[in-house]
């Protein structure tokens, strides 16, 4: 008498496990280039532009007025720019640039000479042979 084992099959396994792991794989590189592949693919899927598509395109090129500095966001990258960033990104904010000398290493203290040198011949001496 032949008996089927009941339950999913192995093809079947295999199939849903590729399936997760293109998943998997639209996610990281989702992480790396910092960009959304799903919300991309369901932008395509529903026919309508992606959130954030085209500001880039819309940015305007003209220079701001004595070297305002801008942030904004386009693509869901954090860009900084002198020019404006266009209307449809409402996340636009100036930035105050501060010129700093960045981190500087201290500097050690000058020894006082009259201190470190030896008085007499024989402290000379005995300095000479200690070293």
């Amino acid at each position: 008498m032949l008996h089927r084992q009941r339950g999913i099959s192995l093809v079947l396994v295999a199939v849903l496990m590729a399936g997760v792991a293109a998943l998997a794989m639209a996610a990281i590189f989702s992480m790396r280039y910092e960009r959304n592949l799903f919300a991309e693919g369901l932008a395509k899927l529903a026919g309508k532009p992606a959130a954030g598509q085209g500001t880039a395109a819309a940015a305007a090129v003209a220079p701001s007025p004595a070297n305002q500095l801008r942030r904004c966001v386009i693509d869901g990258k954090t860009v900084f720019s002198d020019t404006e960033c266009g209307a449809a990104n409402a996340t636009a904010k100036n930035v105050i640039v501060h010129e700093t000398k960045g981190i500087e290493a201290p500097k050690a203290p000058k020894p006082d000479p009259a201190a470190a040198a030896p008085q007499d011949l024989r402290a000379k001496m005995i300095e000479n042979a200690t070293r």
